[in-house]
């Protein structure tokens, strides 16, 4: 067994992040072993592998440059997305000395913690509109590193260092999924709910068309609704088109509900007792796909409106007689607070969040495409809550002004590299796509090749 030798300061969060990588991500038994040292050892079979303890110990700033490192020059053969990678904390270089001690110049632990952890959203005051951490203020985005995963490039190359140290090391072999969501915000179109919606959808759709087809077609969806025919809605065709495209992929999609209104401007979905609604959950259901959470756009800091929500989530399944093995879902708006949501999520016992993506640009907010335990900053504890980190939501690749990227060719290599990506590291590829997004052919034809 490897022997893991720590220094004594923040041991909390020390054991946490070796579970992380040692464990989930590698799956090897270690012991773990608090002294009063000043570099992490792993140790076993008489040999060391010395890594230094940075982050931990205060010793780096986080918003400082990273270093540039070509890994392959020190001789560690790792899996990565590009030749050279950005230091976060410590030093590039790996040295063996006569002895066959190791010392890799890396801080790959206390990186992780600073990514997994979200732990510059927890010390920066920066705030969007909506009250979100935003992009533009990551260590990701201002280094030019968020399109790379670049904490299992690290656990990578902690693995490199370990295996040149014990060569019969086994690790635990993954498989790369692709995780299909929806964000069911607009289960129904308004343009097909009200006589004055309908005139906006059509003057904008004679400004940006100029398409008489197009005009018709949407005014007969209106008067089709009105006349009963549910289908005609677009938004409500969309999701059974998911239905059937995903299934003909073998795909099993999640579809994340809103149950209950918290913001009269900002949820707009019925509730979860609208007799649609729980019809749309009795039809996911029965096709084979998995419901899931979508905490309305007031809860993610308000601890009452999140319970109601989960409560009345939960009631509605279990009166449509729905069973699953996990319930997890993402936050509305993908409003998020790593000092508050978190904790909320796990005290409600939800199974797993997949929140963690920015609305304006698609990549890794957390370092991984895999899932992981997710750590509460406040009460400095790991938690029962999984994070599954979104890799691609569909508005922020396409829209303006997101990452602009267009409905065409553009967007549709962006996220196949980032789906390459996280296929390169055993991963999951997880993509969110609203049924209320499909603009037309291009939208669904990039859909259903995502979806393989």
């Amino acid at each position: 067994m490897l022997r893991i030798s720590l220094p004594e300061s923040q041991r909390p969060e020390r054991s946490w992040i070796c579970d992380v990588l040692l464990g989930e991500f590698l799956g090897l038994d270690v012991e773990l072993a608090f002294d009063r040292g000043d570099t992490v050892r792993i140790s076993a079979a008489g040999r060391t592998l010395r890594l230094p303890d940075v982050f931990f110990a205060g010793a780096a700033r986080p918003d400082a440059t990273p270093q540039q490192w070509v890994v392959a020059r020190s001789g560690l053969d790792a899996r990565l997305c590009e030749a050279g990678v950005p230091v976060l904390f410590g030093a590039p270089g790996f040295t063996i000395d006569a002895d066959g001690n190791a010392a890799l110049a890396l801080d790959v632990f206390g990186s992780a913690f600073f990514m997994l952890a979200r732990y510059e959203e927890s010390v920066s005051p920066a705030r969007d509109g909506h009250e979100r951490f935003p992009a533009s203020e990551s260590l990701a985005v201002r280094q030019g590193f968020l399109d790379r995963p670049i904490v299992d490039e690290y656990v990578e190359i902690l693995w490199a260092a370990m295996h040149r140290q014990w060569p019969t090391l086994a690790r635990k072999q993954r498989a790369a999924r692709t995780l299909i969501s929806c964000d069911v915000d607009l289960p129904f179109d308004p343009a097909c709910a009200s006589i004055g919606r309908l005139g906006k959808r059509l003057v904008g759709r004679a400004v940006r068309e100029r398409s008489l087809s197009a005009l018709c077609a949407t005014a007969g969806n209106y008067w089709a609704v009105r006349r009963g025919n549910q289908a005609r809605d677009p938004y409500w065709q969309a999701l059974s088109w998911m239905m059937d495209v995903n299934e003909k992929a073998g795909n099993q999609v999640t579809f994340n509900f809103i149950p209950e209104r918290t913001d009269g401007a900002m949820d707009h979905a019925p509730g979860i007792d609208d007799g649609r609604m729980r019809a749309l959950l009795r039809t996911v259901h029965a096709r084979g796909h998995l419901v899931g959470i979508h905490p309305g756009y007031r809860t993610y800091r308000h601890p009452d409106a999140f319970a109601r929500s989960a409560a009345a989530l939960r009631r509605a399944i279990d009166e449509e007689g729905i069973r699953q093995d996990e319930l997890g879902g993402r936050q509305h708006y993908l409003r998020w607070d790593v000092r508050t949501t978190p904790q909320l999520w796990a005290a409600n016992d939800l199974t797993y969040d997949s929140t963690l993506s920015y609305p304006t640009i698609a990549g890794f907010r957390t370092g991984t495409c895999h899932e992981y335990t997710m750590y509460d900053l406040v009460g400095r504890r790991p938690l029962t809550l999984k994070q599954r980190p979104l890799v691609v939501m569909e508005n922020a690749v396409i829209d303006d002004p997101n990452m602009g990227l267009g409905h065409g060719d553009r967007a549709h290599a962006a996220m196949r590299c980032y789906k390459q990506r996280c296929a390169r590291f055993d991963g999951d590829f997880t993509l969110l796509w609203h049924n209320s997004s499909f603009a037309g052919e291009a939208d669904r034809a990039m859909y259903c090749d995502l979806i393989q």
